[in-house]
């Protein structure tokens, strides 16, 4: 990364901490911002409309682009809660600023277009998994892929996650310690 375009982001991100279960987006909200997860964990989730349980569409852990996608670069109010789930640290750029960048340094561009691609490699990934019906094949791929994860979510969350009820990841869970 260039000398200048590293002097430039270290001008224009703020470093933000936030407590375990502080809220960093609420649906209506534009997100304005986009933060690197440098310590901690959080997740997005929605609440359907007339129910009062979350769908967690995604956890985001250490290395990870906090922000509601949608809302941040359409410009418009989001649909997502982003809350954390530890203390955590991040390192956030406003929208204009990212913008200010993308038009001042072409390596920049390749940097977003790298993260852009992992996004959308994962997020293939998980839409794939949620189609496969059963549950035992949806927890299997949460372990491959977020072993990192497993002991600092809650099982509701992980439950939610995945699109199953508490009670049926707890018995996916005991038949796969059965076989593993």
């Amino acid at each position: 990364m260039p000398d200048e375009l590293m002097v430039d982001i270290n001008e224009l991100v703020e470093v933000k901490m936030y407590k375990k279960g502080d809220i960093l987006l609420v649906p209506g909200k534009v997100a304005d911002y986009a933060c690197f997860i440098l310590k901690g964990l959080a997740k997005s989730y929605y609440i359907p409309c007339n129910d009062i349980s979350e769908v967690i569409t995604k956890f985001l852990a250490e290395k990870s682009i906090i922000t509601s996608i949608f809302s941040f670069y359409s410009r418009k109010p989001g649909n997502e809660y982003i809350v954390t789930l530890e203390d955590t640290v991040v390192a956030c750029l406003h929208y204009e600023d990212m913008q200010q960048l993308l038009k001042k340094h072409p390596t920049y561009n390749y940097i977003i277009r790298d993260i852009t691609e992992k996004y959308l490699y994962f997020l293939e990934i998980k839409l794939y998994n949620m189609r496969k019906p059963l549950a035992e094949d949806r927890y299997n791929f949460f372990i491959k892929h977020f072993p990192h994860l497993l002991q600092r979510i809650a099982l509701k969350d992980i439950a939610s996650y995945l699109g199953m009820s508490v009670e049926t990841l707890s018995r996916v869970r005991r038949r796969y310690r059965k076989t593993h």
